[in-house]
Order: C-alpha cells, then structure tokens, then sequence
C-alpha cells in the first residue's frame, strides 16, 4: 500500500466519523419509532443482502449489505432515546 492510498484510507475514515456524528444529531431529532423502524429495515437489509450476496456472488448485493450494515449502526441507539424520552 503506497502512502496515498493510506492517507486515503484515513481520510475516507475521518469523513465517515463526521458523517456518523452529523447523522447522529439528526437522527435524535427524529421520533423514537421511526427510529426504530428504520433500525429493523436496516438491519432486514443488511441480512438479506447478505444472504443474496453469498448465494449469486453479485457486487451490487454487496453494496445492498454494506448499505443495511451502515443505516443499522446509524439507528443502533434507538433503545437509548426511548429510555430518555420515558424519564
């Protein structure tokens, strides 16, 4: 790995920890359950791509994977908003 690659890499990681506190925010601004439902169909996504990845070997079931993968973990601290919310 040539050192524009890795300085790549590591940029490519510092923008998706910005993005990922940016969508943070907006994402505690949203309703509890929308929240949630959009935590469940994420990670429905992420299993079934997953499944139709393995089986076709097809690239873009790959990026549907990576795709529930990411929106669940974006949504993942739904059960944390209810709980405040509850207080």
């Amino acid at each position: 790995m040539s050192f524009i690659e890795f300085f790549l890499v590591i940029g490519l990681f510092i923008l998706m920890m910005v993005g990922y506190r940016v969508a943070d925010r907006l994402v505690k601004k949203l309703d509890p359950k929308t929240v949630k439902t959009v935590n469940w169909i994420g990670f429905t996504v992420g299993i079934v791509g997953g499944i139709l990845w393995y089986a076709f070997a097809n690239q873009i079931y790959m990026f549907i994977t990576v795709l529930g993968t990411i929106t669940y973990f974006l949504f993942y601290g739904y059960d944390k908003m209810e709980e405040k919310k509850g207080e």
